[in-house]
């Protein structure tokens, strides 16, 4: 099973994260003991992000693709015959994704988060992963 942490970054922030997403991920792995300093970190560079934005988009995008498509409270499930079963949640400021099953479940979430906005980035603790669900081109002048 892989778990993500999305997390939307600010617009003002931007420019200092990008490059330094290790950094972060280094930092959330600080979160785990609920770290209250990190904690404040992460709400200062993190916006809020809105469930049910999120979920009627999924929903409208893939609900042709899944098999089983389900919305909770604050959680979604989806199940797709041949690629797996993904849970996703909304916690304070993260989205909270587990997947098991083929990657092409994870493909398909990013896809549909970074139609919605170039801010969000993705971390995977147990493989020490962690990138921009829609990479920023940058030039140097």
């Amino acid at each position: 099973m892989r778990t993500y942490s999305i997390y939307k970054i600010k617009e003002e922030h931007l420019t200092f994260i990008f490059g330094r997403e290790r950094k972060l991920l280094e930092m959330m792995q600080g979160c785990e003991d609920a770290n209250e300093k990190s904690l404040k970190e992460l709400a200062y560079i993190c916006e809020t992000v809105r469930f049910d934005e999120i979920a009627a988009m999924l929903e409208a995008q893939l609900d042709s693709k899944y098999a089983h498509l389900e919305r909770a409270r604050n959680a979604l499930f989806l199940e797709h015959p041949i690629k797996g079963k993904m849970a996703i949640y909304l916690v304070e400021r993260k989205i909270c994704v587990y997947c098991e099953g083929s990657r092409m479940l994870d493909l398909d979430l990013f896809q549909m988060l970074a139609k919605m906005s170039e801010r969000f980035i993705a971390f995977n603790k147990q493989d020490n992963e962690c990138g921009w669900l829609k990479p920023m081109k940058y030039t140097m002048h």
